[in-house]
C-alpha cells in the first residue's frame, strides 16, 4: 500500500499556516483593543516655566569651546 505524503503534507502545512495566522491575528487584536489609561501625579500635570535660563547655555557653551 503506497501512502500519498505530499498531500499530508500539504495538509499539515495548510493547517499550520491557519493556526499561526490566526494566532497573529488574535494577539494583535487583543492587543490592541487593550487601552490602559495612564495615571498621572501631581508633579507630573503641573505647568512647566517656558523661560530658558541663559546662563546654562553659556556656561555649556564655554566647556565646548
Amino acid at each position: 500500500m503506497k501512502k500519498n505524503y505530499s498531500q499530508a503534507i500539504l495538509l499539515i502545512s495548510i493547517l499550520s499556516l491557519t493556526i499561526a495566522f490566526l494566532w497573529i491575528y488574535l494577539s494583535v487584536h487583543f492587543a490592541l483593543k487593550k487601552v490602559e489609561k495612564p495615571t498621572l501625579t501631581q508633579e507630573e500635570i503641573k505647568v512647566l516655566n517656558p523661560d530658558l535660563d541663559e546662563k546654562v547655555f553659556e556656561e555649556l557653551a564655554k566647556r565646548y569651546h
